[in-house]
């Protein structure tokens, strides 16, 4: 057996949850109150939020839902470990990766990592992590990584952290098969080296700097457009269009709107992301850095964006409307679904599963049977598309001032 004594468990965002755990373990410290980082601040400081919309019309050809994502989190198009590496370059921490293609060179790479004392996090296809459950959504055609801190093998089980309270327990087997679920991964483990000497205050203000300085020129002038502000705008282009190739009355038919819809309101609201499109996490940070950098312009900004968290909470919960019972009834188990991996974790896994099952269900027979007519399904796109139009509009005005804050 090769374990690591762990004790980080749980949280809202997949990725800054298993931040916050290996800067935990290494020792890293709020400087102010001697307590490890928080979660809220971790993710702001790796970068916070991020902006656009992703489609991938390879699913729907392939009748595997829409390929819809709503984008809410910085860096979430990149496949390498920049975004925990960022993170902790601007806290003055080494990190170290192993890559591999040869799975028992995967292995052998993670054992050595706990073996020498580190837990480690690994990049997996979500969709392949048996305790996910199958993620029935976009989402889960997006990398998850999360902590592995100790392995058993005489049981041929790993022992893992996630948003879950409690530890998680996976195969080896499965790990392995999550793993290499995406080439791009590489079979990917990142471990943090213990820093040397403790946190100071300057650093910790400098890298809450930076992290919005990150976040804002990604949000504005970000590498691609579909990854930043200007990917909403596509969205509210595409979204009750049925001349482009890729609008959504035309891509979207046969009753494959009910799976863009979901995945809508998925993306913003279930994914592991806080609610609200990350903005109610991103809301939190900013609150904790205006106390850290007595910064109250920051505080403003917090309640701004938690209140702009509700916009987009609103436009997830419009897209699948309450009136329409299979609609309503997808919204329901995507809620009872997160909750209770974030609450019960493994204590949950058969309500989890059964929920699982109910979706699969429920979206064939809501494609089969959809609910709606061309012309309610006009009226209910065009309604999101305003809604979007609004919200891009608020996006762009707090992503200035964010700017203005990171100067």
């Amino acid at each position: 057996m090769t374990f690591v004594p762990f004790s980080w468990f749980g949280g809202r965002h997949g990725e800054a949850a298993s931040l916050a755990g290996l800067l935990a373990h290494a020792g890293v410290k709020n400087p102010a109150t001697g307590e490890p980082l928080s979660e809220p601040l971790c993710f702001g400081i790796a970068g916070g939020i991020g902006a656009g919309y992703s489609f991938c019309p390879s699913v729907v050809r392939y009748g595997c839902g829409s390929g819809v994502s709503i984008v809410g989190r910085h860096f979430s198009y990149a496949t390498s470990g920049v975004w925990y590496q960022n993170a902790c370059e601007r806290l003055g921490i080494k990190t170290r990766i192993t890559e591999t293609a040869a799975p028992k060179k995967a292995y052998q790479n993670l054992v050595d990592e706990l073996a020498a004392g580190r837990p480690a996090a690994v990049w997996c296809a979500g969709s392949l992590l048996p305790f996910m459950h199958g993620i029935e959504t976009s989402c889960g055609l997006w990398m998850h990584s999360f902590v592995v801190y100790g392995i058993d093998a005489d049981q041929g089980i790993a022992s893992g952290a996630d948003r879950a309270p409690m530890p998680l327990m996976i195969s080896l087997a499965d790990l392995a098969a999550a793993r290499a679920g995406v080439c791009s991964h590489k079979n990917r483990t990142l471990t943090i080296d213990p820093p040397t000497k403790p946190l100071t205050a300057a650093t910790l203000k400098a890298a809450i700097q930076s992290g919005i300085r990150a976040c804002a020129d990604e949000l504005i002038k970000g590498r691609m457009k579909t990854f930043s502000l200007p990917g909403w705008e596509i969205l509210a282009k595409m979204i009750a269009n049925d001349s482009s190739k890729d609008g959504w009355l035309k891509v979207f038919q046969n009753g494959v709107l009910y799976y863009a819809l979901r995945d809508l309101f998925d993306s913003i609201e279930t994914c592991g992301n806080g609610g609200g499109l990350y903005r109610n996490l991103f809301a939190d940070f900013l609150a904790e850095a205006a106390e850290i950098c007595k910064r109250p312009s920051l505080k403003v900004l917090s309640d701004d964006y938690r209140h702009l968290a509700t916009g987009w909470t609103a436009l997830a919960t419009a897209a699948l409307p309450g009136k329409i019972k299979p609609f309503k009834e997808s919204r329901d188990l995507l809620i009872k679904k997160r909750d209770l991996f974030e609450t019960k974790g493994a204590k949950a896994d058969k309500q989890m599963a059964e929920i699982r099952e109910k979706l699969r269900v429920l979206g064939k027979n809501t494609k089969e049977n959809f609910p709606l007519d061309d012309a309610q399904s006009r009226e209910l796109l065009g309604s999101l598309r305003e809604r979007i139009i609004a919200l891009h509009r608020s996006e762009e005005e707090l992503a200035k001032r964010l700017a203005a804050e990171g100067k």
